[in-house]
């Protein structure tokens, strides 16, 4: 899907397109992935009060662009829904909390055969690895 029908997919439902909006928009198409309020906030050229980049950041959930993601370490993150982007995967380092997202998908027939023996509709689907990545691996 392209920049431009995201955002008017995202007008389509009630937003309004302001700078910050368009600015988060374009952070997580671009792979940004598990950010945080504060993460984002640091991304932005501008000063914007982290107020602000709550408020944007609950309107794109509101409107099915972002969902929720709380983490063990109990800070809430936010990642892209799968209707406005693919579904990958995330490894996550045990030693040093590293993230790293990789390109995956689960076969669209696992999804199916899930939905119909487990008798649920899947809305997001997730890939989570956790280990020691390259850097710290060679330490120990």
């Amino acid at each position: 899907m392209e920049i431009d029908s995201i955002w008017n997919e995202l007008r389509n439902r009630g937003l309004r397109m302001t700078p910050l909006k368009r600015h988060i928009v374009k952070l997580f198409l671009e792979g940004g992935c598990g950010l945080s309020a504060r993460d984002i906030l640091d991304s932005v050229p501008s000063s914007p009060h982290i107020s602000t980049v709550h408020r944007c950041l609950c309107s794109l959930e509101d409107a099915g662009f972002l969902r929720p993601d709380r983490n063990p370490d109990g800070l809430l993150r936010y990642r892209c829904s799968r209707m406005f982007y693919p579904d990958h995967g995330h490894f996550s380092c045990q030693e040093c909390g590293k993230r790293i997202p990789f390109s995956f998908s689960f076969p669209e027939e696992f999804l199916q055969e899930l939905e119909r023996t487990g008798g649920f509709k899947i809305g997001n689907a997730d890939f989570f690895l956790e280990g020691k990545c390259e850097h710290c691996s060679k330490k120990s």
